[in-house]
């Protein structure tokens, strides 16, 4: 029996519900991930490596980079701050004894900035913090739902990188 023009209208709103109940699911989904992740990696900086450095501190110690000398504009586009920002950041950490300003030989007027000793120990916890992490997030999906989460993931990730 052929479908009325008012059971076609009928159908269309439930898929206009259902489609927005799920983009609404999707909006907490992605908040509430985004913020377990923040509370997982403050937990994570309870020790010996990271003691008293906050999660802004170990993000710019990883922008500076595990073997590198960058100028500070380059770190300030990793991290997507202003160059006063991160300059009142590495103050901190220079202090703190994770980073170093040296000057350019080739330009004096130009400051790198890199890890000491102990910003690369905290580079590499973080790295192996975040593999973990990952490993044990996507510890149940199929290879087949892996990929297509990271398919999906990439096409969203797009649109926010070109709405930052």
């Amino acid at each position: 029996m052929p479908e009325t023009k008012d059971a076609a209208l009928r159908t269309h709103a439930e898929t206009g519900d259902a489609a927005a109940q799920r983009r609404a699911d999707i909006d907490g989904l992605l908040s509430d991930t985004f913020n377990s992740i923040l509370r997982i990696e403050e937990r994570s900086l309870d020790n010996r490596l990271t003691h008293g450095l906050t999660i802004t501190e170990v993000h710019t110690i990883v922008a500076v980079g595990l073997h590198e000398q960058n100028p500070m504009n380059v770190v300030a586009a990793r991290l997507g701050v202003t160059l006063a920002t991160l300059t009142t950041a590495v103050n901190k950490l220079v202090r703190k004894g994770f980073v170093e300003r040296i000057r350019a030989e080739d330009d004096r007027r130009k400051v790198l900035v890199s890890l000491t000793k102990k910003g690369r120990q905290v580079f590499r916890a973080h790295n192996v913090f975040h593999r973990q992490m990952i490993d044990e997030a996507l510890a149940d999906l199929t290879e087949e739902e892996e990929q297509a989460f990271a398919a999906g993931l990439a096409k969203v990730k797009r649109f926010f990188d070109g709405h930052a």
